[in-house]
């Protein structure tokens, strides 16, 4: 099944940033259906990405995004309904029926194949839903967003609002530097702070949460 060769070909999840995976579970609940109040917590949410880092750290995270689908598309030997309640188990549960569809269905291919292409999703259904997840949430800090790289795109790509890009830069410096409570704490922001691309993408955050608070 070409599907999970592609899936197989992305970053395994414990190398990816939490960000990525909590995008991926986003996307997960959207085509569940899940919405609102019907979301995970934050600390619940969190508790999902380090099980999925830990326990299925060598899983690639297309496979996770391909269990997702399969699940909502009832191809796995697991019920997909979720009773309005996505929980670890419910997780834990799909992850082990998409194993068992894989055993069943893959076989690793001696050709290669081109680099698995992030499904597309609908975008002002991914900016209600990143919305509406912002809104019901107790924990509104900026790099907490879901799918805030895609939001920030729809923002600019609809003119949606200007921003002041030295204001956000300092800002998020700010909001960074304020974390800083141990020597822990201080390396793994220096780290954000020495690499261009991640301390990019916490501007391009902060500029989404500029904007949902504006709303």
């Amino acid at each position: 099944m070409e599907q999970i060769t592609l899936a197989k070909q992305t970053t395994r999840l414990k190398d990816c940033h939490s960000n990525k995976i909590l995008d991926s579970l986003a996307k997960g609940l959207m085509i569940l259906g899940l919405r609102g109040e019907l979301i995970p917590t934050t600390s619940e949410l969190n508790y999902m990405i380090n099980m999925l880092q830990q326990d299925y750290g060598n899983l690639p995270i297309g496979e996770l995004d391909l269990a997702f689908e399969l699940m909502a598309k009832n191809k796995l030997d697991e019920n997909p309904e979720t009773y309005q309640n996505f929980s670890v188990l419910y997780l834990s549960r799909m992850m082990g029926a998409y194993a068992r569809f894989v055993r069943v269905n893959w076989v690793e291919p001696k050709q290669e194949f081109k680099q698995l292409e992030q499904p597309k999703l609908d975008t002002q259904e991914m900016f209600d839903f990143a919305l509406d997840i912002y809104r019901n949430s107790k924990d509104k800090s900026f790099d907490k967003i879901f799918m805030a790289l895609e939001v920030f795109k729809h923002i600019l790509k609809n003119n949606l609002m200007e921003f002041n890009y030295s204001e956000i830069y300092n800002l998020t410096l700010n909001k960074l530097k304020e974390r800083i409570i141990d020597r822990e704490s201080k390396n793994k922001i220096n780290e954000i702070l020495r690499d261009e691309d991640q301390l990019e993408n916490m501007c391009r955050r902060m500029a989404v949460k500029i904007y949902f608070d504006s709303l």
